[in-house]
Protein backbone atom coordinates (compact mmCIF):
# COMPACT_ATOMS: atom_id res chain seq x y z
CA UNK A 1 0.00 0.00 0.00
CA UNK A 2 2.78 2.76 0.72
CA UNK A 3 4.61 1.76 -2.53
CA UNK A 4 1.01 2.29 -4.34
CA UNK A 5 0.03 5.19 -2.71
CA UNK A 6 3.45 6.87 -3.72
CA UNK A 7 3.44 6.57 -6.63
CA UNK A 8 -0.49 8.00 -6.67
CA UNK A 9 0.65 10.94 -4.64
CA UNK A 10 3.81 11.59 -7.17
CA UNK A 11 1.48 11.27 -9.83
CA UNK A 12 -1.45 13.58 -8.58
CA UNK A 13 1.21 16.21 -7.63
CA UNK A 14 2.50 16.50 -11.56
CA UNK A 15 -1.10 16.78 -12.44
CA UNK A 16 -1.57 19.51 -9.85
CA UNK A 17 1.67 21.39 -10.57
CA UNK A 18 0.27 21.42 -14.19
CA UNK A 19 -2.98 22.86 -12.80
CA UNK A 20 -1.15 25.41 -10.69
CA UNK A 21 0.98 26.91 -13.12
CA UNK A 22 -1.66 28.49 -14.84
CA UNK A 23 -2.92 30.06 -11.98
CA UNK A 24 -0.18 31.46 -10.57
CA UNK A 25 1.53 34.72 -11.60
CA UNK A 26 5.31 34.62 -12.47
CA UNK A 27 6.64 35.27 -8.79
CA UNK A 28 10.07 37.08 -8.67
CA UNK A 29 11.88 40.00 -10.40
CA UNK A 30 14.19 37.94 -13.36
CA UNK A 31 16.59 39.59 -15.19
CA UNK A 32 18.58 38.04 -18.61
CA UNK A 33 21.39 40.32 -19.66
CA UNK A 34 22.19 38.57 -22.81
CA UNK A 35 19.41 38.50 -25.44
CA UNK A 36 19.85 34.75 -26.11
CA UNK A 37 16.38 34.42 -25.42
CA UNK A 38 17.48 30.08 -25.07
CA UNK A 39 18.62 30.44 -20.87
CA UNK A 40 16.60 31.92 -18.21
CA UNK A 41 15.21 31.77 -14.94
CA UNK A 42 11.97 29.89 -14.88
CA UNK A 43 9.01 32.59 -13.91
CA UNK A 44 7.35 30.16 -12.43
CA UNK A 45 9.79 29.00 -9.54
CA UNK A 46 8.73 30.03 -6.34
CA UNK A 47 11.13 32.74 -5.11
CA UNK A 48 8.77 34.17 -2.52
CA UNK A 49 8.62 31.62 0.34
CA UNK A 50 7.65 31.08 3.70
CA UNK A 51 9.32 30.00 7.10
CA UNK A 52 7.20 28.00 9.51
CA UNK A 53 7.55 28.86 12.55
CA UNK A 54 5.68 25.57 14.11
CA UNK A 55 7.80 23.32 12.17
CA UNK A 56 10.14 21.20 13.75
CA UNK A 57 13.03 21.62 11.79
CA UNK A 58 15.04 25.20 11.54
CA UNK A 59 15.85 25.17 7.68
CA UNK A 60 14.16 25.19 4.50
CA UNK A 61 14.62 24.68 0.94
CA UNK A 62 13.15 25.80 -2.72
CA UNK A 63 14.47 25.26 -5.84
CA UNK A 64 15.23 27.97 -8.62
CA UNK A 65 14.53 26.52 -12.05
CA UNK A 66 16.81 27.57 -14.95
CA UNK A 67 15.44 26.84 -18.45
CA UNK A 68 18.29 25.70 -21.25
CA UNK A 69 20.18 24.55 -18.33
CA UNK A 70 20.66 21.17 -17.95
CA UNK A 71 23.98 20.37 -15.54
CA UNK A 72 25.18 22.06 -12.15
CA UNK A 73 28.55 22.67 -13.80
CA UNK A 74 27.19 25.52 -16.39
CA UNK A 75 26.02 27.56 -13.46
CA UNK A 76 28.98 29.44 -12.47
CA UNK A 77 29.81 32.42 -10.31
CA UNK A 78 26.80 31.97 -8.23
CA UNK A 79 26.12 34.44 -5.75
CA UNK A 80 23.59 35.35 -3.15
CA UNK A 81 23.99 38.86 -1.81
CA UNK A 82 22.28 37.74 2.08
CA UNK A 83 24.40 35.33 3.96
CA UNK A 84 21.12 33.87 6.17
CA UNK A 85 20.13 32.70 2.15
CA UNK A 86 22.35 30.08 0.99
CA UNK A 87 22.52 28.89 -2.35
CA UNK A 88 23.89 25.24 -4.27
CA UNK A 89 24.22 24.68 -8.19
CA UNK A 90 21.89 21.71 -9.10
CA UNK A 91 21.35 20.32 -12.24
CA UNK A 92 19.02 22.25 -13.88
CA UNK A 93 18.07 24.31 -10.82
CA UNK A 94 19.22 26.83 -7.78
CA UNK A 95 19.30 25.24 -4.35
CA UNK A 96 18.14 27.29 -1.74
CA UNK A 97 18.14 27.35 1.93
CA UNK A 98 16.81 29.93 4.49
CA UNK A 99 16.02 29.48 7.97
CA UNK A 100 13.72 30.87 10.44
CA UNK A 101 14.03 34.38 9.60
CA UNK A 102 12.47 36.83 7.64
CA UNK A 103 14.97 37.73 4.63
CA UNK A 104 15.94 39.03 1.50
CA UNK A 105 18.65 38.17 -1.51
CA UNK A 106 19.31 39.10 -5.15
CA UNK A 107 20.88 36.10 -6.44
CA UNK A 108 23.10 36.07 -9.36
CA UNK A 109 25.04 33.41 -11.69
CA UNK A 110 26.10 33.20 -15.32
CA UNK A 111 24.67 29.91 -17.20
CA UNK A 112 26.17 29.77 -20.70
CA UNK A 113 27.58 33.08 -20.86
CA UNK A 114 24.08 34.83 -19.74
CA UNK A 115 23.79 36.70 -16.87
CA UNK A 116 21.10 35.88 -14.52
CA UNK A 117 19.44 37.82 -11.65
CA UNK A 118 16.20 36.99 -9.34
CA UNK A 119 15.59 38.10 -6.32
CA UNK A 120 14.24 35.81 -3.59
CA UNK A 121 12.19 36.97 -0.41
CA UNK A 122 11.63 34.79 2.99
CA UNK A 123 8.41 35.80 4.75
CA UNK A 124 7.19 34.66 7.74
CA UNK A 125 4.11 32.07 7.55
CA UNK A 126 0.80 33.19 8.46
CA UNK A 127 -2.30 30.57 7.91
CA UNK A 128 -4.53 32.29 4.90
CA UNK A 129 -7.71 30.28 5.84
CA UNK A 130 -10.35 31.66 7.82
CA UNK A 131 -12.63 29.02 7.64
CA UNK A 132 -11.33 24.81 7.17
CA UNK A 133 -13.73 22.13 8.25
CA UNK A 134 -14.06 18.39 7.36
CA UNK A 135 -18.08 17.40 8.41
CA UNK A 136 -18.43 19.02 11.95
CA UNK A 137 -14.40 19.48 12.34
CA UNK A 138 -13.03 22.53 12.70
CA UNK A 139 -9.51 22.33 11.66
CA UNK A 140 -8.59 26.13 11.64
CA UNK A 141 -6.32 26.70 14.47
CA UNK A 142 -3.72 23.56 13.03
CA UNK A 143 -2.85 25.48 10.09
CA UNK A 144 -1.67 29.15 12.35
CA UNK A 145 1.81 27.70 12.68
CA UNK A 146 1.91 24.87 10.12
CA UNK A 147 1.45 24.35 6.86
CA UNK A 148 0.89 20.12 7.64
CA UNK A 149 -1.53 18.52 9.99
CA UNK A 150 -0.77 14.57 10.74
CA UNK A 151 -3.75 12.72 11.51
CA UNK A 152 -5.23 9.28 12.53
CA UNK A 153 -8.79 10.17 11.82
CA UNK A 154 -10.53 9.13 8.51
CA UNK A 155 -13.40 10.89 6.86
CA UNK A 156 -16.22 9.32 5.05
CA UNK A 157 -18.46 11.41 2.85
CA UNK A 158 -17.81 14.55 5.02
CA UNK A 159 -17.63 18.05 3.41
CA UNK A 160 -14.54 19.66 2.73
CA UNK A 161 -14.96 23.29 3.41
CA UNK A 162 -12.20 25.75 2.60
CA UNK A 163 -12.88 29.51 2.66
CA UNK A 164 -9.64 31.75 2.07
CA UNK A 165 -8.36 35.29 3.62
CA UNK A 166 -8.87 38.30 1.01
CA UNK A 167 -6.25 38.33 -1.28
CA UNK A 168 -5.50 34.54 -1.32
CA UNK A 169 -7.10 32.05 -3.91
CA UNK A 170 -6.96 28.49 -4.15
CA UNK A 171 -5.14 27.28 -7.39
CA UNK A 172 -6.06 23.56 -6.41
CA UNK A 173 -7.28 20.52 -4.31
CA UNK A 174 -6.17 17.27 -4.43
CA UNK A 175 -7.76 14.51 -2.47
CA UNK A 176 -6.65 10.68 -2.34
CA UNK A 177 -8.52 8.56 -0.41
CA UNK A 178 -6.11 5.73 0.33
CA UNK A 179 -7.09 3.38 -1.05
CA UNK A 180 -5.46 4.14 -4.32
CA UNK A 181 -8.61 6.61 -5.61
CA UNK A 182 -7.75 10.46 -5.97
CA UNK A 183 -9.37 13.47 -7.47
CA UNK A 184 -7.84 16.80 -8.04
CA UNK A 185 -10.01 20.05 -8.68
CA UNK A 186 -9.22 23.14 -10.45
CA UNK A 187 -11.01 26.04 -8.21
CA UNK A 188 -9.23 29.68 -9.02
CA UNK A 189 -11.20 31.12 -5.97
CA UNK A 190 -11.55 31.88 -2.92
CA UNK A 191 -13.45 28.93 -1.68
CA UNK A 192 -13.79 25.37 -1.88
CA UNK A 193 -16.39 22.69 -1.24
CA UNK A 194 -17.08 19.44 -1.97
CA UNK A 195 -17.66 16.04 -0.12
CA UNK A 196 -15.00 13.86 0.10
CA UNK A 197 -14.04 10.53 1.36
CA UNK A 198 -10.06 10.23 2.98
CA UNK A 199 -9.65 6.80 5.00
CA UNK A 200 -7.07 6.92 7.77
CA UNK A 201 -4.40 4.40 5.73
CA UNK A 202 -2.33 7.00 3.98
CA UNK A 203 -4.99 9.66 2.83
CA UNK A 204 -3.90 13.27 1.36
CA UNK A 205 -5.61 16.27 0.92
CA UNK A 206 -3.26 18.85 -0.75
CA UNK A 207 -4.96 22.55 -0.59
CA UNK A 208 -2.96 24.87 -3.47
CA UNK A 209 -3.18 28.83 -2.87
CA UNK A 210 -1.49 31.70 -3.66
CA UNK A 211 -1.48 35.49 -2.73
CA UNK A 212 -1.91 37.49 -5.69
CA UNK A 213 -0.79 40.95 -3.73
CA UNK A 214 2.12 39.03 -1.88
CA UNK A 215 2.72 36.68 -4.82
CA UNK A 216 3.32 34.15 -1.84
CA UNK A 217 2.11 30.39 -2.46
CA UNK A 218 1.21 27.55 0.04
CA UNK A 219 0.23 24.10 0.07
CA UNK A 220 -2.03 23.46 2.90
CA UNK A 221 -1.86 19.26 3.66
CA UNK A 222 -3.50 16.66 5.45
CA UNK A 223 -2.08 13.29 5.87
CA UNK A 224 -3.92 10.25 7.45
CA UNK A 225 -2.06 7.47 8.63
CA UNK A 226 -3.01 4.90 11.61
CA UNK A 227 0.69 5.45 12.69
CA UNK A 228 -0.64 9.31 13.76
Amino acid sequence: MKKLSKKVIAFALAVVMTLTAGAVAPQGNVEVQAASGRVYVNPYSATVVTYKPGKDVNTFTSTISIMGCNKAKEIKKLKSSNKNIRVAARDGYIRVEFGKKAAKSTITCTVKGVKLKTTFTVKKYTNPCKTFKIGKTNLLSKFNKNDVLRTNKAFKKQKLDIKLKSGWKISSVHVTSGTGSYNNYRVNKSSFSKKITVSNNYGYIYVYCYNEKTKVSECLQINTSTRY
